[in-house]
């Protein structure tokens, strides 16, 4: 999973949060439904805002009944359909966007020069699905990877969705919301990589254009309230989900990179551990996996046969995490936020009550 729209507990309402989850859901199942199985790995918390804005403008959309996720815990879930077409829109940009991004790797001379021929037929085959969903949902893919720049693929994706909702005067406040979401996801990622560009040797746009830490932080500011404006500008029918995302939730992504920049919420949120000292994201990453497999493999608590007692003999609940238990981690075990978990679940399985300490209150990606 990959993006910056990524809610917890302490950012979205119970119902919110049970929204957000079904796009998530509903646009992996989507993936699938249309590129296959491998092509679930390219969903992201910031793609899932296709289908969002959508239903902002739209209203609520279908929804279906979806089988047990390791991801959910191994939970049933009501999604949004993957076959309505704000799903298939979303999922055509998606698999547009990593044609683009593989090709841009490509280009860049970062795929290993075994991996060139495959990740080109890859590529291709990326955009052909793209293509092909496309066509039953009016998006035009071909304007997005025909952009000189990420923030142009992003305004256009975003503008293109007031014709999939039916709401064509949105589309001019679309494309500049776009336009800034793109520039500010760009420059986060640049202020992320900037050490490890630095380390490697490798281009970075910050320190290409001598800008500065508190410049960067300008810049954020600038693009956070052109995010804002632009969002007041639309015609919505059903804007809740969306403005908790590309308000609180975004004002988090930016405030954990300059704390100064942190919204009074978030500066009151101190329950988690101090920025210093938590666990750097690859670790999460780990540790999530690790968690997932043993999910998985049903060896929660003392192996295969665990899971296998049920919920009539004692130990493993189906339909919900074993006592004091959640991920794999126990109650009290300071672990990683769940802002860095694969699938941004850990509040429904209690982890986050262990990582945040115990008080329920705030998640430790506030801080």
């Amino acid at each position: 999973m990959r993006g910056i729209t990524r809610p917890c507990r302490s950012q979205l309402s119970p119902e919110l949060r049970a929204r957000w989850r079904a796009h998530l859901c509903g646009s992996c199942l989507a993936l699938r439904d249309t590129a296959g199985q491998a092509a679930r790995a390219l969903t992201g918390y910031d793609l899932l805002l296709v289908p969002a804005l959508v239903e902002a403008q739209a209203g609520r959309l279908p929804t279906v009944h979806a089988g047990a996720c390791p991801l959910r815990g191994m939970r049933s879930a009501e999604v949004v359909d993957p076959a309505s077409p704000a799903a298939r829109a979303g999922a055509a940009i998606t698999l547009a966007a990593g044609a683009a991004g593989l090709a841009d790797k490509l280009a860049d001379g970062e795929v290993p020069v075994v991996l060139r021929r495959p990740s080109r037929a890859a590529a291709a085959r990326l955009t052909a699905s793209a293509t092909e969903a496309a066509a039953s949902t009016g998006v035009d893919v071909a304007v997005m990877t025909g952009a000189r720049a990420a923030s142009a693929a992003v305004a256009s994706a975003f503008a293109q969705t007031a014709a999939v909702a039916g709401t064509p005067a949105n589309a001019p406040a679309l494309g500049r919301l776009g336009d800034a979401f793109g520039r500010l996801v760009h420059l986060l990622d640049a202020v992320d990589d900037r050490e490890a560009d630095r380390r490697a040797g490798r281009h970075n746009p910050l320190d290409a254009t001598a800008t500065s830490d508190e410049g960067a932080a300008d810049h954020a500011r600038r693009l956070r309230a052109a995010v804002a404006g632009s969002l007041d500008e639309l015609d919505l029918v059903d804007g809740d989900l969306v403005r908790a995302l590309l308000g609180p939730t975004l004002d988090a992504a930016v405030g954990r990179r300059w704390p100064a920049l942190r919204a009074p919420r978030q500066q009151a949120c101190v329950h988690g551990p101090a920025s210093g000292e938590r666990r750097p994201a690859a670790g999460a990453v780990v540790v999530g996996l690790a968690a997932l497999t043993r999910l998985a493999m049903w060896g929660g608590r003392g192996g295969r046969g665990w899971g296998r007692r049920g919920p009539y003999g004692g130990g493993y609940d189906p339909y919900g995490p074993p006592p004091g238990y959640g991920y794999g981690y126990r109650r009290g075990f300071r672990g990683p936020s769940c802002c860095e978990m694969l699938a941004c679940d850990c509040c429904a399985t209690e982890a986050c009550n262990g990582c945040c300490g115990g008080d329920g209150d705030c998640c430790v990606c506030c801080v």
